[in-house]
């Protein structure tokens, strides 16, 4: 499998041991936590509104405004225009910052797979892929579970197919947050469970909308399968234009720790990357350019006079590296918050504290190691050559649980 995820130590029948092996292959990190717990409505109005900003240029001459929607297209939900804070403390999501988004549409429930089937079908999109054990086009009844094992071009194609496109990841954390509400998970603040979503899950995925909706009457916006994005990866507050690197968001049934799974976290892969953990959901633009007070039409979209001024493009789309760059101080980091640089050798190290974790979820192999220095992908082989098994990874580190 591309990206460096590698599910197929998995077995249906061992699922915490399936399940960590599945974590530690994805490339991300979590941010630190927050503490306050807003409401859990289903559907909610987002925080800052205003009245619709015309959709033209400072300067430029107006243009006349297209018809108002009459309501969401099948399928979807409107998600009005207001301002947020995104991001968090860590390494990859900060600085938090405000962010203006305009009103647009989006896919009540992840593409499933009979949807994408049909794009296939129509000769729009590529067969997903069929070498994980957890890809869905797999197993011929799992029509309402989400299209997966896809990469960044499928998923773009599918979106097209259908008169659509992929939301950008400000557009995806607003919705997910459910607005100005800042919520941690799709339903607020409490860690997920295995009643909240479809999380720690055996087997693979779940049917979409099996779970209770968060907020604007989403559905596994946490859990289920991460979503791509539009948006290349670079470094906050900037969006770059170009990059190396896709975001996806939101979080999988295959996470065993819940850190993976909140709404701030970043996690990104090539254009060509896909797992079966990764899959789709499409937005659409609402007829006219509508922005909360506070901000400004600008370039086809929102934008606060807080806003960064572009950066040059090398440095915008300069990605962090293929290795994790979580935050510090989450459960199990090292002491230092800052990230091993990507040419140091990685140096086997032992992790005592991780023992009675590999002991529970890995019984033949009870003692646990880090790997640190280096980038993820260096990291892997040196785990596998030493008959280990990844459990997580961390700042510049990956740690396994192996033999005595």
């Amino acid at each position: 499998m591309s990206g460096g995820l590698d599910l197929r130590p998995l077995a249906v029948t061992a699922l915490l041991a399936g399940l960590a092996a599945c974590d530690a292959g994805e490339r991300a990190t979590p941010p630190a936590a927050e503490a306050s717990s807003p409401p859990a409505e289903a559907s909610l109005a987002a925080g800052t509104t205003g009245a619709a900003v015309p959709a033209v240029a400072s300067g430029a001459p107006a243009a006349e405004a297209a018809p108002a929607a009459s309501g969401p297209p099948e399928g979807m939900v409107e998600i009005p225009e207001g301002v947020f804070k995104m991001g968090g403390s860590g390494l990859e999501n900060s600085p938090a910052h405000d962010v203006a988004v305009a009103r647009f549409y989006l896919d009540k429930t992840e593409v499933t797979m009979d949807a994408y089937a049909g794009c296939v079908k129509a000769g729009a999109c590529q067969p997903p892929k069929e070498d994980n054990p957890f890809c869905n086009v797999r197993f011929p009844d799992r029509g309402a579970h989400p299209a997966n094992c896809v990469d960044w071009r499928d998923a773009e194609a599918f979106c097209k197919h259908v008169g659509k496109r992929l939301p950008s990841e400000r557009e995806w954390e607003y919705a997910a947050r459910a607005g100005a509400q800042q919520r941690m998970y799709a339903w607020g603040n409490e860690e997920p469970d295995t009643t909240r979503s479809c999380y720690m899950h055996q087997g693979g995925s779940c049917p979409v909308a099996s779970y209770p909706a968060g907020g604007f009457g989403l559905f596994d916006m946490t859990g289920n399968v991460w979503e791509w994005t539009s948006s290349w990866f670079a470094l906050y507050p900037h969006e770059p234009a170009d990059g190396q690197l896709k975001v996806y968001r939101g979080g999988s049934w295959s996470r065993r720790f819940a850190k993976w799974m909140r709404n701030d976290l970043r996690n990104r892969y090539a254009v060509h990357e896909q797992s079966a953990s990764v899959g789709i959901r499409c937005a659409k633009d609402y007829p006219l350019l509508s922005c909360p007070a506070g901000s400004v039409a600008s370039g086809g979209r929102c934008a606060l006079p807080t806003d960064p001024a572009p950066p040059p493009i090398a440095s915008a789309a300069r990605p962090l590296g293929s290795g994790p760059l979580p935050p510090g101080a989450f459960s199990g980091a090292p002491g230092s918050a800052k990230p091993a640089l990507d040419d140091a050798p990685p140096k086997r190290v032992r992790a005592a504290g991780f023992d009675a974790d590999c002991q529970k979820h890995y019984p033949g192999l009870p003692v646990a190691y880090q790997w640190v220095g280096g980038n993820w992908g260096a990291r892997e082989p040196l785990i596998s050559a030493a008959g280990c098994k990844k459990r997580d990874i961390g700042v510049g580190w990956s740690s396994a649980c192996c033999p005595n």
